[in-house]
């Protein structure tokens, strides 16, 4: 039993130690990592459209015509996953002002809000647009959330590494 503990300890140990390297890596090398993200998921994408494709021509045909939106909806999958890895730069560039296009339609629907609801007026107003300055501020500067996201991610990495390390010296 305690021959296991010492395995599980130091598997943990090597995990920790992982995941502050890969904090470190994200941090440093921001923009390679959120690319490298960005075709990992595409090539998950594709994985999924081809286990959809292959499913549905393992099995039997019902008769239903379902098969044919499944057919349709695997390509589409791997369509997907194909641009997400080609385009990877792209999207990366893209996503953070989507993002901020997303937030300003959304305040502008608290500021509409504002006009249909006497009683919560003011904060609809607040809300709506607090929202919008910040839609702007991503649209502005994709580039900064982008990066600050590699680097909120990176540092929780780290900081669980050094979390699990220190209960495994606790525990020792």
């Amino acid at each position: 039993m305690e021959y296991k503990i010492r395995e599980l300890l130091k598997n943990k140990a090597m995990a920790a130690v992982l995941s502050v390297a890969l904090g470190i890596v994200i941090i440093i090398a921001r923009r390679a990592a959120l690319d490298l993200l960005v075709r990992i998921i595409g090539g998950l994408v594709i994985t999924g459209g081809v286990a959809l494709i292959a499913v549905n021509l393992i099995r039997p045909n019902d008769g239903s015509g379902n098969m044919t939106t499944v057919l349709v909806m695997g390509g589409l999958a791997i369509l997907a996953g194909i641009i997400l890895i080609s385009c990877a730069e792209g999207i990366v560039d893209f996503f953070p002002t989507l993002m901020g296009i997303f937030l300003i339609l959304n305040g502008l629907s608290h500021l509409a809000v504002a006009g249909t609801d006497p009683d919560n007026r003011i904060v609809a107003v607040i809300m709506g647009v607090i929202i919008i300055i910040l839609g702007v501020l991503i649209v502005m500067h994709p580039g900064f959330i982008a990066n600050a996201i590699m680097i909120f991610i990176g540092s929780a990495f780290i900081v669980n590494g050094l979390f699990d390390l220190f209960m495994i010296k606790q525990a020792n």
